[in-house]
């Protein structure tokens, strides 16, 4: 059999901006994307977090601060992606594709999800690093 075209992959914004929510300490994202460096995020957030669970309490670990930035810098991703313009992000990302990103409210939703997330996230870690620098500057 042989192929009459090249197939280029099409890649959803949604899709990308999904893993970057769900599962983005794991470079899931930039690896649906074709990004070469997608290793980085599990080679920078999975011993961190490793480290901080061996800890007491693992809340306070510095691991634990370095894998949240991590997931922070994924949720971020995450709204970048879906509130890209479709035909910016077909542009960057579907350069040889046939198909044309028409994206609707899932889109939306996932980048309102990381959103939220995001900030519950970082200011439940903010609260516990602040507690436990003045904790450390009052002499407990």
């Amino acid at each position: 059999m042989v192929a009459t075209g090249s197939s280029v992959p099409h890649r959803s914004k949604t899709v990308a901006g999904a893993l970057a929510l769900f599962a983005g300490f794991t470079g899931a994202h930039r690896l649906y994307l074709g990004a070469r460096w997608w290793w980085a995020y599990p080679l920078l957030s999975l011993p961190a977090m490793g480290m901080a669970l061996r800890a007491d309490p693992w809340f306070r670990h510095p691991g634990f601060f370095f894998a949240t930035i991590v997931v922070l810098v994924a949720m971020l991703e995450a709204i970048v992606f879906c509130l890209a313009p479709d035909a910016k992000w077909d542009a960057r990302r579907n350069p040889g594709s046939a198909r044309r990103s028409a994206s609707g409210w899932m889109a939306v939703l996932v980048a309102i999800a990381a959103l939220m997330l995001g900030v519950t996230l970082m200011m439940s870690v903010l609260a516990i690093a602040l507690e436990t620098w003045f904790e450390t500057m009052s002499g407990r």
